[in-house]
């Protein structure tokens, strides 16, 4: 009797969906990072050979985007980064068991193996610059120095870097920097160095985030693309 019962609770969890958040090399042991998953499910870690996923256990569903399910997801993949290099994968990678969650794993292990090398010890750190309302003496040539002044600082302290889109007339950059974790404080001071000698501009920073911008975030789903 206790052994049918054990076989049902292992069927039963066998039967749930596995939720993915990010995917990091694999630890000695399984690794538990509590409660923090959908439905207040443990996140924890499932091995395929060097590389682990980082799961919970859901019922399997559609993924919408939400602002409730967005913040879980991001706040899982925040905490696993305090401690791990962390390869990123897109909001909503949901399998419908454990097994085909590790067939995903088995096809995209080498591509994964290969962008593990560009985030491994690495984050992402953002810049935003705004011109001021009713900015006045800012011609096109002086927001291309102002552009070329800011990145060619930063990139110094960068491992890769990507120009990203330009959403406002008064936006000047707009860029993705990736950066060893060694490098941040400095990247840091950079980024206020800059602040301070264009006052007058609205300086965004923001990170560190997992590497978004320089990896294929559907790598274990069927939007693949590969990374830069």
């Amino acid at each position: 009797m206790t052994r049918q019962i054990l076989r049902s609770r292992q069927q039963a969890q066998n039967e749930k969906g596995r939720y993915v958040y990010c995917v990091i090399k694999s630890p000695v042991e399984k690794i538990s990072f509590g409660d923090l998953g959908f439905d207040g499910e443990e996140v924890y870690t499932l091995d395929y050979r060097s590389l682990s996923s980082v799961i919970s256990d859901v019922a399997f569903r559609e993924y919408a985007v939400s602002e409730g399910d967005v913040e879980v997801h991001k706040s899982v993949v925040g905490r696993v980064m305090q401690e791990h290099s962390v390869l990123p994968v897109a909001y909503g990678m949901a399998f419908k068991n454990r097994k085909l969650l590790q067939l995903a794993m088995s096809a995209g292990y080498p591509a994964m193996k290969k962008a593990f090398t560009v985030v491994d010890g690495k984050v992402e750190l953002g810049i935003k610059v705004f011109l001021p309302k009713d900015a006045e003496g800012w011609d096109e040539s002086r927001r291309r120095d102002c552009r070329s002044d800011f990145l060619l600082s930063l990139k110094d302290c960068a491992a890769d870097s990507k120009e990203l889109k330009l959403f406002s007339d008064r936006m000047i950059l707009n860029s993705a920097f990736l950066v060893d974790r060694l490098g941040v404080e400095r990247f840091s001071e950079l980024v206020g160095e800059l602040s301070s000698r264009y006052g007058e501009l609205k300086v965004q920073y923001s990170g560190p985030w997992p590497a978004y911008n320089f990896v294929d975030i559907h790598i274990l789903g069927k939007k693949r693309k590969g990374f830069r």
